[in-house]
């Protein structure tokens, strides 16, 4: 019998958790496993995370990973997604009869490296210690991306966690250009923009 998918999110995490800290390579999740740690859990699907990676280190990565069981892309094609342009690989790992996404960020960039700084270790589940983002990095990402689950996350997120480093969120906001998003969703929380 199939575990449930939140058994094989951790499982997979911690996994991939353990090929990168074996590689000696820096990473956070940012995803909905590093929310849920911070906030109101909901279920997630997928799984996300930053590492201290560049370009030439993902082909022996990507032969680490398939050999635990994930699925590599037909290339090692990166890509540049959002608005931010972050480098982004894909792999998948099996579930059921279909695959589960596994987006990795390479910090190839200023604010992925200070998130990669200031990331914070934390239990995902027993025994599971893992490095994830922190609520103002998660807050970044998420005012980035923008989609309605993205909106969700920021809402939940805001809910619990109203002592952050707002100099940190703006600086970043204002960077990327995402001033009226912030300034959105802190009005829509309560919260003095």
């Amino acid at each position: 019998m199939q575990p449930p998918l939140a058994s094989e999110l951790i499982a997979r995490s911690r996994q991939l958790a353990e090929i990168l800290s074996a590689r000696g390579t820096e990473y956070a999740f940012i995803g909905g496993l590093a929310m849920n740690a911070w906030t109101i859990p909901v279920p997630t699907y997928d799984i996300d995370l930053c590492a201290e990676l560049e370009p030439d280190d993902v082909p022996a990565l990507l032969e680490e990973l398939e050999a635990g069981g994930f699925v590599p892309p037909p290339t090692s094609w990166i890509d540049a997604v959002g608005p931010a342009r972050f480098r982004e690989l894909t792999v998948h790992f099996p579930y059921g009869s279909g695959l589960r996404p596994v987006d990795i960020y390479l910090a190839t960039d200023a604010f992925q490296r200070e998130a990669l700084a200031r990331r914070r270790g934390v239990e995902l589940d027993a025994g599971f210690f893992a490095y994830v983002a922190t609520p103002e990095d998660l807050l970044v990402y998420n005012l980035l991306a923008w989609r309605p689950k993205d909106r969700s996350a920021i809402e939940r997120l805001l809910l619990v966690q109203r002592d952050l480093d707002w100099d940190c969120v703006r600086g970043w906001s204002a960077r990327f250009g995402v001033e009226d998003r912030l300034r959105e969703a802190l009005s829509e929380a309560g919260l003095a923009a």
